[in-house]
């Protein structure tokens, strides 16, 4: 299976995700901000089910908040 998708997240930033699953039970996800030249990627050995777009979401929010120009 392989799936491709644009998503707004917070920030109005618009983001592209994959997702690519191996015939031996592995996958492969990347998430790239639209005019960022850093792909994010994971590749993971073994998965226990098929991943929808929720879940791929999901293993990208930390890499994918917001920077906040506060002090902290």
């Amino acid at each position: 299976m392989h799936d491709e998708w644009m998503r707004r997240i917070a920030g109005n930033r618009l983001v592209k995700f994959t997702y690519l699953e191996f015939h031996d039970g592995g996958a492969f996800l990347t998430a790239q901000i639209a005019g960022h030249e850093v792909v994010y990627s994971i590749i993971l050995e073994q998965t226990e089910r098929s991943f929808n777009r929720g879940d791929v979401e999901r293993r990208f929010d930390d890499e994918l908040r917001p920077i906040s120009n506060e002090p902290r």
